[in-house]
């Protein structure tokens, strides 16, 4: 009896070794803003990110250059030049973060992206949002409108595509867009359809249309990691009030990738460089640091619910980096549970 007695105290008293913490889950992608650059440049950084095993890249949805005051630098049209890179990659998710839902008429919008399927064999996501860049809808004409209004618009649209993806014929009348017994051929590759990514912020009329309509929700640059969690919070509620399960759970956060380096304080002066251009939330979002820092700030996103992080590269764009992050960044992180690719 003695002896079991100090059995127990030494098993006790031996210290407990702590579990290793679990690997984060991120899946990653670039985006490539088809401005101030060439047709030859984006495909090849677009192969490169295939070839390095990334899970997708996304063009932008813009007619003149967002990121500098000159408006006359050059810009690829988004939606052709997607499809040309279909048939240039052979493993990427391929999308617009965003399509501008204020450009085209959604009929239009859902056969492309069904072409695209078709000529990507199955990779291509429907990235759609409402539209906010003022003047570029003052320079060619576009209608822009309020806030609410465009949320309005996006929802219509988002009815429209899933009826011509989902129905036989169907018959549509809102405010904005029409259907009259619609025949829509071929069908996606993807079944029931591409996935749908609803890109924006606003909590009361962009981020519930998650819930109603899509498979993931884009946070654009300068959502912060409580700001992801609250919009998440807000698609869960959602969800639950109409009735939808499964909710969608895919996030994806596009955070700027400026720089992998050692050099200190490196991270922090280019924050605080950026903060002159742009706003606090979207400076912050910066990643220009080490190896160590980066994967630290990383996993903080998908500790707060973020499934895939999205690189806003910039041109020139360099290999370099992109084959740094493959190395350094991503071995640290397993990629998600999450939905497959749907054929």
């Amino acid at each position: 009896m003695r002896a079991l007695f100090v059995a127990l105290l030494l098993a006790f008293a031996l210290p407990v070794a702590a579990a290793d913490p679990p690997t984060p889950r991120l899946r990653f992608g670039i985006q490539t803003p088809p401005q101030n650059t060439t047709w030859d440049d984006l495909r090849a950084i677009w192969q490169e990110a295939d070839r390095l095993g990334f899970h997708s890249a996304w063009l932008y949805d813009h007619f003149m250059p967002i990121f500098d005051s000159n408006e006359d630098g050059p810009v690829l049209e988004g939606w052709t030049t997607l499809a040309a890179l279909a048939r240039e990659t052979t493993s990427l998710r391929i999308g617009l973060l965003v399509d501008g839902n204020t450009y085209r008429n959604p009929a239009l919008v859902a056969k492309m992206a069904t072409t695209i399927d078709h000529l990507s064999n199955g990779r291509v996501q429907l990235g759609i949002g409402a539209g906010w860049f003022e003047r570029e809808h003052q320079a060619y004409g576009f209608h822009f409108g309020t806030a609410r209004e465009r949320a309005r618009r996006l929802d219509e649209a988002l009815q429209v595509i899933t009826k011509l993806w989902d129905e036989k014929h169907p018959t549509f009348a809102g405010k904005y867009y029409t259907l009259d017994r619609a025949p829509f051929a071929p069908a996606n590759v993807q079944r029931p359809h591409p996935p749908i990514v609803i890109g924006g912020q606003g909590k009361e009329w962009i981020v519930p249309l998650v819930a109603r309509y899509g498979d993931a929700w884009n946070a654009v640059t300068g959502v912060t990691l409580d700001g992801i969690r609250e919009r998440r919070a807000i698609i869960a509620a959602e969800c639950a009030r109409i009735g939808r399960a499964p909710c969608p759970t895919e996030v994806s956060a596009l955070v700027p990738l400026v720089a992998i380096t050692n050099v200190p304080l490196a991270g922090p002066a280019v924050r605080l460089g950026a903060r002159l251009l742009v706003g606090k939330d979207v400076a912050d979002a910066v990643i220009a640091d080490a190896p160590e820092t980066i994967r630290e700030r990383l996993a903080a996103y998908a500790d707060a619910g973020v499934t895939e992080v999205v690189l806003s590269l910039r041109p020139p764009f360099d290999p370099r980096l992109l084959q740094r992050f493959a190395e350094e960044i991503m071995p640290a992180f397993s990629p998600p549970e999450g939905p497959k690719n749907r054929r």
